[in-house]
């Protein structure tokens, strides 16, 4: 694993084992870290899950312990899943990582925080899970935010897209969608016109989204627009390309 992916996991202490869970099943399985990703739901819940809870419980905590960590950790994982997929994204194109790199948020140096900070008084910094640097002129061109689901953390997200706009960075949310959110009306609104894109993870997830929206709002004349701001994971290599000619 490269330095990219070390970093440890919010409110969970387990995260080198479940690092090296995710990391065994991927391997095992021929796949690639890109196309694990995008199985994120159903790898986590049927092969991860079991296993950690089983060590979990051997440990004498409570199921609903077990399933509190279970919580607590499951978005941390996803993460690492893509930065995994990114990282590999990266090792694979090296003409592509000498342009840009991906940084964890818990990696960020002073020179990235600050461009990232409102400084009201004090510093206010947005929780961002990595943000996409420009290695050639230093510069943060994009911040990405990583959710299985939207819960608050859309509106987040969309509070920082406003602050980040003027610095000309992009903000990104980047969700598997397992509670099917997306489509509710205001999360629709955030997704179209607030948010630079949205990357959904799940593939089925994303033609889902994409035909409900065509059939409700396909006639609208700026559908076409905004339809191009909603991305599947595979599209993220394009994504990354246009990030290298912004300096």
């Amino acid at each position: 694993m490269s330095v990219r992916c070390d970093f440890d996991f919010k409110m969970c202490s387990q995260s080198e084992f479940l690092k090296e869970l995710y990391d065994n099943y991927v391997n095992t399985s021929n796949m690639s870290f890109l196309q694990a990703v995008e199985k994120f739901e159903e790898l986590a819940e049927k092969f991860i899950r079991p296993q950690f809870s089983s060590i979990l419980a051997r440990s004498g905590k409570s199921s609903r312990s077990v399933d509190q960590a279970w919580r607590n950790c499951k978005g941390s994982l996803y993460e690492y899943a893509i930065c995994r997929a990114l990282d590999e994204i990266l090792t694979r194109n090296t003409s592509l990582a000498q342009k840009i790199d991906v940084i964890h948020g818990s990696r960020l140096d002073a020179h990235i925080r600050n461009q990232l900070a409102i400084s009201n008084w004090s510093d206010i910094l947005p929780d961002v899970d990595f943000a996409i640097v420009d290695k050639v002129c230093g510069k943060v061109v994009a911040v990405l935010s990583c959710k299985t689901s939207l819960r608050e953390r859309l509106t987040e997200t969309a509070f920082w897209a406003r602050e980040l706009k003027p610095k000309n960075i992009s903000v990104i949310f980047i969700t598997a969608d397992k509670d099917k959110e997306v489509t509710a009306d205001v999360n629709r609104y955030v997704v179209m016109h607030v948010l630079d894109y949205t990357i959904i993870t799940d593939p089925n997830r994303y033609y889902e989204i994409v035909d409900e929206w065509k059939r409700k709002y396909g006639s609208k004349l700026d559908f076409k627009n905004m339809i191009k701001k909603v991305l599947g994971f595979k599209d993220i290599m394009t994504l990354l390309q246009q990030y290298t000619m912004m300096c």
